[in-house]
């Protein structure tokens, strides 16, 4: 953009007292100096409206360089906000026992709001001399700048034909989207806690239909089902740590279990099981041990059980030999079985 002579004297000590101007929708022209102090200017700097179009001003070297310090200083802000709240949101989830929802949510937009409260409680003391610690001009509204400098905004108002009003001048602490990183992460760490939360299948073998509570929560209705198939019961992702499982018809309570979650662990919840017993069936593959089959029956006095992390099926044979040397080079596959206590199995 074109730019006029100063006419302005260099300030001693600018004053921040500030002003407005409504500049033409273009071909608006700038003052030469320095629109912090009124130095002659040897920089530029773009300065872009709410609307995407771009004003630039000029600054002296030593401006110039604390506008730069104060865009660091916002970058360095979001960057850290992000480091922070990003990093946790996507480990903490993992963790062995990882904290409640409410609980994680806080501490992830706790840790991602505190840089950003540093850079925006950052003191502003500009320099004597200067009107500004940051850039001295910015966009109010389309079309319409705010000037820390008011002889700056005078001879800009004065080289286009417009007026100029005076208006107290307020660094911008924020740039846009700043406080949206908080909220962003909290976000992300829910997200990853529901993904990552260990699966626990219930299954229902009593002749009633059956709600099931954890915490207090209803987050299933099962169907009764006596027969062992892959797709028996119900799955919910449930997160790790203690929690109150409780099941109950429409009349009566069945069981109320408080049971403690394991990360990386699948689980089973059999509620209503009386006659019926469960075995982690293994079979190994491969040259040397080929077809063997080994049962571990789990506790039936319990409804609950941990199962393990690398569990390859439910409620089936594990796969037949002849299909395993198509698909497997060898080890092992273990999948949990059920049927009716005293069956040969």
């Amino acid at each position: 953009m074109p730019r006029v002579p100063s006419a302005a004297p260099p300030s001693e000590r600018a004053l921040r007292s500030g002003a407005l101007v409504e500049l033409p929708a273009s071909g608006a022209l700038i003052p030469s100096g320095c629109a912090c102090c009124g130095e002659p200017a040897a920089k530029t700097v773009l300065t872009r409206a709410p609307n995407g179009e771009g004003l630039i001003l000029g600054y002296c070297e030593e401006c110039r360089g604390h506008v730069g310090r104060d865009a660091t200083r916002k970058l360095a802000g979001a960057v850290a906000s992000g480091l922070l709240g990003g990093g946790l949101a996507l480990t903490l989830p993992f963790a062995p026992y990882p904290l409640p929802m409410t609980a994680l949510a806080a501490v992830v937009f706790v840790a991602a709001l505190v840089p950003e409260l540093v850079v925006f409680a950052w003191p502003r003391r500009p320099a004597p001399g200067h009107t500004a610690d940051g850039a001295a001009a910015h966009f109010v509204k389309d079309g319409v700048l705010l000037c820390a400098n008011d002889r700056f905004a005078k001879e800009l108002a004065r080289a286009n034909g417009v007026p100029f009003e005076r208006a107290r001048f307020r660094e911008r602490r924020l740039v846009p989207g700043f406080f949206a990183l908080p909220p962003l992460s909290v976000l992300a760490a829910l997200v990853t806690l529901l993904i990552s939360s260990p699966v626990v299948r219930i299954v229902n073998l009593g002749p009633e239909r059956l709600f099931v509570d954890v915490d207090g929560r209803r987050v299933a209705t099962v169907d009764p089902t006596s027969v062992e198939a892959p797709t028996a019961g119900v799955e919910v992702r449930v997160t790790a740590g203690p929690h109150e499982l409780v099941a109950r018809t429409a009349e009566h309570e069945v069981s109320r279990e408080e049971v403690s979650v394991r990360s990386a662990h699948a689980h089973l919840f059999a509620p209503a099981s009386q006659g019926y017993c469960f075995w982690l069936e293994t079979a190994e593959y491969g040259r040397t041990r080929a077809g063997a089959v080994t049962r571990e029956p789990l506790d039936t006095s319990d409804d609950f059980w941990v199962l393990p992390s690398d569990l390859g099926g439910w409620f089936r044979p594990a796969p037949a030999q002849s299909l395993a040397e198509a698909r497997l080079t060898g080890g092992v596959v273990t999948v949990l079985r059920q049927a009716p206590c005293g069956l040969d199995f």
